[in-house]
């Protein structure tokens, strides 16, 4: 070997050892809690009277409060979901609001809701989509209308 390689190889070993020691310092502590997001909606509603729907949104035991997104979609059971396109990614607020969600306001720490009235009878799906940081969620009910 010639002089300078010599003199390069400890500093090249050091330095590997260095980042391969402060990439294994990071703990996993350090990722947040995956956010909870349980869907409050009744069984049952009347027709032409407004019902309330909810999200109760917890990170591990803390309401989350100014959440990214909360949107409700809304459709009759018998009809096809609105269609989420492979090319448009992961849908925006406005993406979603194009096809009909309805953005919910925070009534309370970590609790978001909408009213909405059901004019004709049916089973329809409720479905939150509710973002918090780099997590989404989109848990789904059932309500019937009569």
């Amino acid at each position: 070997m010639s002089g300078q390689v010599r003199w390069f190889m400890p500093f090249i070993i050091l330095t590997l050892l260095i980042t391969g020691c402060s990439y294994e310092e990071q703990s996993q502590s350090e990722m947040p809690e995956m956010i909870k997001v349980q869907l409050v909606v009744p069984d049952k509603t009347s027709l032409h009277k407004p019902v309330t729907l909810q999200v109760k949104l917890t990170q591990g035991d803390v309401p989350v409060s100014n959440a990214d997104q909360v949107q409700f979609q809304i459709w009759d059971e018998l009809e096809d979901a609105p269609a989420v396109s492979p090319e448009l990614g992961m849908m925006t607020e406005d993406k979603l609001e194009e096809q009909g969600a309805l953005k919910a306001n925070e009534v309370e720490n970590g609790l978001y809701e909408v009213q909405y009235t059901f004019e004709q009878s049916g089973t329809y799906v409720v479905q939150a989509h509710v973002t918090q940081g780099a997590m989404h969620s989109m848990p789904r009910a059932k309500i019937q209308a009569e």
